[in-house]
């Protein structure tokens, strides 16, 4: 479960990284709209990675809170 925890956060601090290099890139933008299709998927897999840490967060506190 830590271990499921832990990638969740890679892969937000990753989509994160994604979305912050790619912000500038939509501004003067010579590829179109397939980058924004791109910026589009990142910020989407960063909202499922952040909500999938949060509840896998808790389940580990409830799990540790029943053991003590």
């Amino acid at each position: 479960m830590h271990k499921i925890l832990a990638f969740t956060i890679l892969g937000m601090a990753l989509t994160g990284a994604i979305l912050i290099i790619s912000v500038s890139l939509l501004f003067n933008t010579p590829i179109g709209i397939g980058w924004t299709i791109v910026v589009a998927g990142a910020a989407t897999a960063f909202v499922i990675f952040a909500s999938s840490a949060l509840v896998l967060r808790r389940r580990l506190f409830e799990q540790d809170k029943r053991i003590s």
